[in-house]
């Protein structure tokens, strides 16, 4: 049944001015207008009981005690606070699983060694959201001694990396979605007269162009902020691209470890 307030305004290019004003004041007041009787409700507005009666018909009421009904409704809808759902520590969590297992299925040593043989890492992103990550990144690979620099996000930079790249540098591409077309193009350029990189594209979307130009692909899921679909409008979480970068470098660390045993084993014998 439809509520009190879809059907005024279903019902206004109907109404009177005069009708219009009562319809104003009861839903302005539902509360107090709900305990009144039709005649004092009437005295109270200086219009007659059967005004009111007819703007009732009008909206499509049986009469006067549904008015009521539904002003106690309306009022009772007001005194409750909104409340939108949010799972999102729950959906974070759950997140969190699929990137671990999802890591622990990929093979990366092939890009540990990549980057252990990178004299600098070129960090290149798509949008502020992509730069934050980037940044990130940046330190986390510092931190493990390993030189990166970010890029601004501008073709001309991208360009100009190229020029000063020296052969076994690594390029990481943050983007969204990875299908930025003029990116891509950019990139296959690049990849035709320049073959110093070793490319790493980091995306949202698992199907994009980016990844199948590469050498290196990962994947990162985002999360929605609440489930309400009038507050979603793109806000969404990369938390998940930030422990995918934990993952990414703690295990290159580990990867670091037991390659130098191996050669320190290796010149024992």
């Amino acid at each position: 049944m439809a509520d009190l307030r879809s059907m005024v305004y279903d019902k206004s290019s109907k109404l009177n001015d005069s009708e219009k004003q009562i319809v104003q004041f009861v839903l302005n007041n539902p509360k107090d207008c709900s305990k009144l009787s039709l005649a004092k409700l009437a005295k109270k507005l200086y219009v007659s009981e059967s005004a009111i009666f007819r703007l009732c018909k009008k909206l499509g009421l049986s009469g006067y005690s549904e008015l009521k009904f539904d002003l106690v409704e309306l009022a009772q809808s007001r005194q409750q606070p909104i409340k939108i759902e949010n799972n999102f520590a729950r959906e974070l969590s759950k997140v969190n699983d699929d990137v671990l297992k999802y890591f622990k299925q990929r093979d990366f040593n092939s890009l540990y060694a990549d980057l252990d043989n990178a004299g600098t890492i070129y960090i290149y992103s798509t949008g502020w959201q992509q730069e934050l990550i980037a940044q990130y990144l940046a330190h986390e690979l510092f931190v493990v001694g390993k030189h990166a620099t970010v890029l601004p996000s501008a073709l001309d930079e991208l360009k100009a990396a190229s020029r000063f790249a020296k052969k076994g540098d690594v390029l990481f591409i943050i983007s969204f979605t990875g299908d930025n077309k003029t990116i891509n193009e950019e990139i296959t350029k690049l990849e035709l007269v320049n073959d110093k990189f070793k490319y790493v594209s980091f995306t949202d979307m698992k199907q994009n162009k980016l990844a199948s130009l590469v050498q290196h692909n990962i994947y990162f899921p985002t999360i929605a902020f609440t489930d309400d679909g009038d507050y979603k409008s793109g806000k969404v979480a990369f938390t998940p691209a930030y422990y995918l970068i934990d993952l990414l470098i703690s295990e290159y660390v580990a990867w670091h470890q037991s390659q130098r045993e191996d050669v320190e084993v290796n010149v024992g014998n």
